[in-house]
């Protein structure tokens, strides 16, 4: 990594969790200011990992502690930006746009007091009509000569993840056509190299043309750099237990009520097409997860959460009871959820950043959170093995990120990750969707990576 990285201006890094990407970037960005050719870097990243996983991973290295941290969100770190008194700029993704606007924006390059800039976790910029990403890419990215990403999961949903993150990295270059001679317009690289499968459907649903994966992955071959957790990893890798949970006769009553107004609703057998039927699966969901919300009418103030059942609530205080009461990471997708936990588990409490600590010294039972809160970047191996998925969501990104809390570089104990399943619901139908997007992604390395292989040769 690190001499990929020092070899390669403009780089992405599709590397897999737990392998030590920060430290090797900053082992880069050593070499890079001590050569001359690094003024200062500008690194977006979640909130979380831009206020504690830089700062951190800067201060636990003897070779990296010289570096100064500036947080761009903060008054003093908005000041070491205007006169350059800081190495590292860290700002999240959701600050980029204002960001940009008032420091970046009418400013010459020279200005500037970092000439690279860095997405870390890019998948978080994925989204090719991302307003606040779009901003910076037009006011922003053309001033910095160097620029690189990250993530371990960069094609989490299909390749169509890919476009936005390259246009990202090298302005468009590499996806440059004759139908797309700035190679910044999604929609012609999206006819390039993908065709509808349904293309009657309100969503259609892209698939790659015949041979179009492989010309995706050689035309990033040279920027990109594979690595797995199996060829690198110490650790033993999560391993996955399905728990059963049976839904109450008067829960799955509700149930099969809910769904087949769904199946009313679906206009194909693959695939959810409508805005009524993304609710009603995010309703039957809910129902599985034991309380759904309701409202009187149109008024949201009303709105409440209202429990149908405690089946995975009782499966989970038997799981943790089973394992000692040892500290275990908890993923919700809803707030009701988290509430209902925290109200049956003594001692299970919210994530929180100052928490951190006590986490790792193994003083909290459990933590809960959905999985976006700790999704990226943190480093919570210390402080257990076992991981509960209350519900699951159809992020595969989200999915490896929040296992990859624990089973990571550190970790002396093989993470075990249990996922409460009520069998014959929507909830198998998530999980399988996750396997189907993991294959995906497994498929798009590997082939990457024996391109550059191959390239060697």
């Amino acid at each position: 990594m690190i001499d990929h990285g020092i070899a390669s201006p403009i780089s992405a890094w599709f590397v897999e969790m737990g392998l030590g990407k920060t430290a090797a970037r900053l082992a880069v960005w050593d070499h890079n200011f001590c050569d001359g050719s690094l003024k200062g870097v500008l690194v977006v990243a979640p909130l979380k990992v831009a206020v504690l996983t830089w700062p951190d991973e800067v201060e636990k290295w003897d070779d990296f502690r010289w570096m100064r941290c500036a947080d761009l969100r903060t008054k003093a770190g908005k000041k070491a930006w205007v006169e350059g008194t800081a190495d590292i700029y860290l700002i999240n993704y959701e600050a980029l746009p204002r960001f940009t606007r008032e420091f970046i924006r009418g400013k010459k390059a020279s200005e500037l007091p970092a000439n690279e800039v860095f997405f870390d976790e890019s998948d978080n910029a994925k989204n090719p009509g991302s307003k606040r990403i779009n901003e910076f890419r037009k006011y922003g990215r053309p001033k910095f000569e160097r620029c690189g990403i990250q993530t371990g999961t960069p094609v989490s949903n299909n390749r169509l993840d890919l476009f936005a993150q390259i246009r990202l990295l090298d302005e468009g270059q590499r996806w440059k056509n004759p139908s797309n001679p700035r190679g910044t317009a999604f929609a012609p690289w999206r006819r390039q190299y993908f065709t509808a499968e349904n293309p009657n459907a309100e969503w259609p649903k892209f698939i790659p043309r015949p041979g179009s994966e492989e010309l995706l992955e050689a035309a990033i071959a040279d920027v990109a750099l594979v690595q797995f957790t199996r060829d690198h990893g110490t650790w033993s890798p999560a391993k996955i237990h399905d728990v059963p949970v049976t839904l109450p006769a008067e829960a799955k009553k509700i149930y099969k009520k809910v769904e087949k107004e769904l199946l009313e609703t679906l206009q194909d057998g693959f695939e959810i097409i409508a805005p009524n039927a993304a609710a009603l699966v995010t309703k039957l969901l809910q129902i599985t997860s034991g309380a759904v919300y309701v409202q009187q009418g149109e008024d949201v103030s009303t709105r409440k959460a209202e429990t149908i059942h405690t089946a995975k609530l009782d499966a989970l205080r038997k799981l943790h009871a089973e394992h000692g009461g040892r500290p275990m990471l908890v993923s919700c997708q809803y707030v009701h959820e988290r509430a209902r936990i925290m109200a049956t588990i003594p001692g299970a409490e919210e994530f929180a950043n100052d928490r951190m600590a006590a986490w790792n010294r193994g003083e909290i039972p459990m933590i809960v959170a959905h999985p976006k809160t700790i999704g990226h970047g943190l480093n919570l191996q210390a402080g257990g093995n076992l991981i509960c998925w209350f519900s699951l969501g159809y992020s595969r990104g989200l999915y490896d990120q929040f296992n990859a809390r624990l089973a990571r570089q550190g970790q002396e104990l093989e993470t075990q990750v249990f996922r409460l399943v009520c069998s014959g619901t929507v909830d198998d139908a998530v999980a399988a969707a996750l396997e189907t997007k993991d294959k995906d992604q497994q498929a798009f390395l590997q082939t990457l990576k024996n391109i550059k292989r191959l390239a060697a040769v």
